[in-house]
């Protein structure tokens, strides 16, 4: 393996380690009471509701910018299932059912690229025609 195969090995590898230790991290905090949660944000010098109110803002913030990706996509006909996002090195990856364009986001930016993007589904009328066909 080259030095440019063993880097990207390396890196798939810390990716790797870096989601598990977030899945862990988020397992932990599952595990706690929500006394336990308080007196863990208390301890850090923080008030509690407000770190409440900061992570729900986060939260929403970024389920408002997912359902733009997603009325978009829609809006050019192409779908894309809710459940086939997956988390990649640039942010997070589906692509159309359809048509198989690709589309990204990166919900800290709300950033949308993909040739998904570039047009209407070329594949959509060709379903829709097909299901009206199935339905006689």
């Amino acid at each position: 393996m080259g030095a440019e195969g063993r880097k990207m090995a390396d890196n798939t590898n810390h990716d790797w380690h870096l989601e598990t230790i977030m899945n862990q991290l988020g397992d932990s905090v599952l595990a706690l009471s929500d006394d336990g949660i308080r007196a863990e944000v208390s301890e850090g010098g923080a008030d509690p509701d407000e770190e409440a109110e900061r992570t729900r803002t986060v939260l929403h913030e970024s389920l408002q910018k997912l359902e733009n990706v997603n009325r978009r996509l829609s809006n050019l006909g192409h779908t894309v299932y809710s459940y086939g996002w997956h988390r990649g090195r640039s942010g997070y990856h589906n692509a159309c059912v359809t048509c198989g364009s690709f589309v990204s986001f990166i919900p800290a930016t709300g950033e949308m690229r993909g040739e998904a993007l570039d047009g209407r589904c070329p594949r959509r009328d060709e379903c829709t025609v097909r299901r009206r066909e199935a339905s006689r």
